[in-house]
């Protein structure tokens, strides 16, 4: 069972019903994978990169931004929780037991989904008090990362071992991207000042809704021009 099974069973309902509900479980709850008894053959590098996302919790005590003191998002308990508990389960799962039956599929599961969700809140706060770059660099870059992951889930689907090692690795070069968005914001564009908001995305979203919604009073005022050639024309 895998999580692009669920998601088709899902499409085809349209509908969260006892079926896609009982898929999403054995899917969380199995201690196996597809390469169960398999010789993956695993490298260095791959072992090496289930560790990234320790890597992403201390790159993000380094480069803590100012924004971390204006949102409720809990910046210190993820990053802490990415370097001694993310970090280590990656590779006990994935490295250490990816061809075994083992409880450690289920417990990195878990804080793999509950991680999932606080990024989504992260990246909420980014659009509030962060750059509009900054914002939609990382937005692209957790898309990015979650289509690695589900050609990943693909690959196991379809026991292609060299494909789901290939789309894994990149899944895990998520927090290298993260942290390079962060360096680049911090030390190319300068550190921003959260506190004003003044180019904060959401002031930005609402600039551009201020804008569109004057150009679309002028059209229906003065159908054919625009607010600027009126006012030349008085």
């Amino acid at each position: 069972m895998h999580l692009t099974e669920c998601i088709d069973l899902f499409s085809e309902s349209n509908a969260f019903d006892s079926e896609v509900r009982e898929c999403l479980y054995n899917w969380h709850f199995k201690t196996s994978t597809n390469f169960l008894n398999a010789d993956l053959q695993l490298n260095l590098l791959f072992g090496a990169l289930c560790w990234s996302f320790t890597f992403g919790g201390l790159s993000m005590l380094v480069l803590k931004p100012k924004w971390a003191h204006l949102s409720n998002f809990p910046y210190m308990t993820y990053a802490y929780t990415l370097i001694f508990i993310q970090g280590p389960l990656s590779c006990w799962a994935d490295y250490i037991n990816m061809a075994n039956d083992s409880i450690a599929h289920v417990i990195d599961r878990s804080f793999a989904v509950i991680m999932f969700a606080a990024f989504l809140w992260r990246i909420t706060s980014l659009f509030y008090f962060a750059r509009p770059s900054n914002f939609f660099m990382q937005l692209a870059a957790f898309s990015f990362a979650m289509f690695c992951f589900m050609n990943g889930q693909d690959a196991q689907e379809a026991y292609d071992i060299e494909g789901w090692k290939f789309w894994h690795n990149l899944w895990h070069c998520f927090p290298f991207f993260v942290a390079a968005i962060e360096i680049y914001d911090r030390y190319f564009l300068g550190e921003y000042d959260c506190d004003s908001k003044q180019l904060s995305c959401i002031s930005w979203y609402r600039r551009v809704v201020s804008n569109l919604s004057v150009n679309v009073k002028s059209s229906l005022i003065y159908p054919g021009t625009s607010i600027s050639k009126k006012v030349k024309k008085n």
